[in-house]
């Protein structure tokens, strides 16, 4: 899924908004946590430092331990590798909105991150080496990213997508494709066979975490730097207000949240589901619940007024134009 929030800059005004109720709309979502939460997050903390990614002070607010572990509720030694991976990505992604905030356009965004990445390459080769199939999608997912990623660094406020377009890219340049490859990784899971609604809810699901990251995301404030996110797009898209576009986000979040269930059903109901991938689905329920939850959690994006937020919805938003 960038740092607590920076401090408000010089900015024309600011207004007053309230969030969309992303949390009633995923309600139906079971929350759950993974036990090894705490020493995992430590461990996988340790390990950052100790590779010298330089963390800032306010990474322990991040809290992408605790992402893991409401995403992997059930996972046992697999949960570190999620977390180490979980911690990359978010890293990866800060340092490209870091980069974006200075005006610097840098062409090796690609190759940095998977520089990042590299990091974890001897993990990876080894689950590769059990389950090459699996290996060959992640990689797949992993190059969906960071092209997904360079195509939305390329648009700013003058080249904003349709929203159809937009939302396939934001898809893959989420990063929430591997997060969701983890869930097979975690399970010891075979989903090799390729079934339409398995696709479907895993697309309904992408859509649910990142509209709703996007959301959330606006209470650091709109610039004309800003990255491109789906209340910009429906602001062009319906020649709305930032109000009414973010309004429509949480409509767009719980359209999708029931488009799950029904797919759910559907899914159960064609009878072609086994072990693996009824496991698999609540696995996506599982990263449903937890990224939301999480959002209002971390530091990303609220800073220490998660709770007042969770509970009234209301935020301040520095519009600097």
């Amino acid at each position: 899924m960038s740092d607590s929030p920076t401090p408000t800059p010089a900015c024309s005004h600011t207004i007053s908004v309230q969030l969309p109720d992303l949390l009633s709309s995923c309600a139906p979502f079971e929350l759950r946590v993974n036990r090894h939460c705490r020493s995992v997050s430590r461990a996988s903390e340790a390990w950052l430092h100790e590779v010298g990614l330089g963390l800032k002070l306010e990474w322990k607010g991040m809290k992408v331990g605790l992402w893991a572990a409401l995403c992997y509720p059930g996972a046992d030694l697999q949960l570190r590798l999620a977390v180490d991976f979980m911690s990359l990505l978010v890293y990866e992604q800060e340092q490209g909105r870091e980069r974006d905030g200075c005006g610097d356009e840098n062409e090796n965004e690609n190759e940095n991150g998977n520089d990042v990445f590299n990091l974890i390459s001897d993990r990876l080769s080894r689950v590769a080496y059990k389950s090459p199939a699996w290996y060959i999608r992640f990689n797949r997912s992993m190059r969906a990213y960071h092209d997904a990623k360079r195509h939305l660094h390329s648009l700013d406020s003058t080249r904003i997508p349709d929203l159809e377009t937009y939302i396939n890219l934001r898809r893959n340049a989420s990063g929430l494709r591997m997060v969701f490859h983890l869930i097979e990784h975690a399970g010891g899971l075979d989903i090799s066979s390729s079934h339409p609604e398995l696709k479907q809810l895993t697309d309904q699901a992408c859509d649910i975490i990142a509209w709703s990251e996007d959301a959330i995301s606006c209470a650091k404030g709109m610039t004309p730097s800003s990255q491109l996110n789906i209340v910009t797009v429906l602001m062009k898209d319906r020649n709305c207000s930032f109000g009414s576009a973010l309004a429509y986000v949480g409509t767009l979040v719980k359209q999708s949240a029931d488009a799950f269930s029904a797919t759910e059903g559907q899914f159960v109901a064609c009878a072609v589901m086994n072990d693996d991938t009824r496991r698999y689905v609540r696995g996506l329920r599982d990263c449903i619940a937890g990224s939301v939850n999480w959002l209002y959690e971390t530091e990303r994006y609220l800073g220490t007024k998660g709770n007042e937020v969770r509970a009234f919805g209301w935020v301040f938003v520095p519009v600097l134009e």
